[in-house]
């Protein structure tokens, strides 16, 4: 899994797998899911991750591991 954060749109981005997605769906407004051929996720698009107070949170996990 890789992840990656946008400042200047406050994007954080988690690639679950490599490849083109097929599908796009907005989960919620926040929250963008980018699906393969077979409909399984291969990466999540979380906007206002820093505004809401997530990429903190995510980089304690990734700093703990």
């Amino acid at each position: 899994m890789k992840v990656h954060y946008d400042k200047e749109q406050d994007i954080l981005y988690f690639a679950f797998r490599d490849g083109p997605s097929h599908e796009v769906i907005e989960s919620t407004p926040n929250i963008i899911l980018e699906l393969d051929e077979n409909k399984e996720i291969m990466g999540l698009e979380i906007w206002n991750a820093k505004k809401i107070g997530l990429l903190e949170q995510v980089a304690k996990l990734t700093a703990s591991s």
